[in-house]
Protein backbone atom coordinates (compact mmCIF):
# COMPACT_ATOMS: atom_id res chain seq x y z
CA UNK A 1 0.00 0.00 0.00
CA UNK A 2 1.40 3.63 -0.92
CA UNK A 3 2.31 5.58 2.08
CA UNK A 4 1.50 9.28 1.56
CA UNK A 5 2.29 12.92 3.48
CA UNK A 6 -0.43 14.93 4.93
CA UNK A 7 -0.04 18.28 4.29
CA UNK A 8 -3.03 19.39 5.91
CA UNK A 9 -4.86 17.87 8.97
CA UNK A 10 -7.46 15.59 7.84
CA UNK A 11 -9.91 12.59 9.62
CA UNK A 12 -11.08 9.98 8.23
CA UNK A 13 -11.92 6.52 9.23
CA UNK A 14 -12.89 7.88 12.59
CA UNK A 15 -9.03 9.21 13.16
CA UNK A 16 -7.35 12.37 12.70
CA UNK A 17 -3.98 13.01 10.84
CA UNK A 18 -1.89 16.27 11.30
CA UNK A 19 0.39 17.72 9.06
CA UNK A 20 3.91 16.54 8.56
CA UNK A 21 2.17 12.66 9.10
CA UNK A 22 3.03 9.78 6.88
CA UNK A 23 0.26 7.25 6.44
CA UNK A 24 -1.07 4.29 4.44
CA UNK A 25 -4.44 3.86 5.37
CA UNK A 26 -6.42 6.47 3.25
CA UNK A 27 -9.09 5.00 1.50
CA UNK A 28 -8.65 4.59 -1.93
CA UNK A 29 -11.60 6.41 -3.56
CA UNK A 30 -10.57 9.81 -1.81
CA UNK A 31 -6.84 9.87 -3.06
CA UNK A 32 -7.32 11.09 -6.28
CA UNK A 33 -9.20 14.23 -4.95
CA UNK A 34 -7.12 14.51 -2.04
CA UNK A 35 -3.94 14.99 -4.08
CA UNK A 36 -5.48 17.30 -6.34
CA UNK A 37 -6.17 19.38 -3.68
CA UNK A 38 -2.89 19.08 -2.29
CA UNK A 39 -3.87 17.96 0.69
CA UNK A 40 -1.51 14.62 0.18
CA UNK A 41 0.83 13.73 -1.37
CA UNK A 42 2.63 10.60 -2.19
CA UNK A 43 5.67 10.44 0.40
CA UNK A 44 9.14 9.51 -1.03
CA UNK A 45 11.69 9.48 1.80
CA UNK A 46 12.24 13.22 1.19
CA UNK A 47 9.24 14.51 1.40
CA UNK A 48 8.10 17.31 4.10
CA UNK A 49 4.96 19.11 4.85
CA UNK A 50 4.68 22.13 3.10
CA UNK A 51 3.05 23.21 6.21
CA UNK A 52 4.63 27.25 7.17
CA UNK A 53 3.98 27.17 10.98
CA UNK A 54 4.77 30.68 12.34
CA UNK A 55 6.40 30.71 16.01
CA UNK A 56 3.98 32.04 18.40
CA UNK A 57 5.13 35.79 19.70
CA UNK A 58 7.21 35.96 23.11
CA UNK A 59 5.14 37.43 25.97
CA UNK A 60 7.01 38.56 29.05
CA UNK A 61 5.09 39.23 31.97
CA UNK A 62 5.23 41.82 34.21
CA UNK A 63 7.28 40.75 37.55
CA UNK A 64 4.36 40.05 40.33
CA UNK A 65 5.26 42.01 43.53
CA UNK A 66 3.94 40.92 46.55
CA UNK A 67 3.67 42.96 49.72
CA UNK A 68 3.82 41.70 53.38
CA UNK A 69 0.02 42.42 55.07
CA UNK A 70 1.11 44.31 57.91
CA UNK A 71 -1.24 44.06 60.95
CA UNK A 72 -1.75 47.72 60.60
CA UNK A 73 -3.11 47.61 57.06
CA UNK A 74 -6.31 45.74 58.77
Amino acid sequence: MPKYLVNQGLDYLNRRVEAGEIVDDIPAKSVAWLKEQGIIELADGSAKAKVEVEPAPIVEAAPVIADAIDSEDK
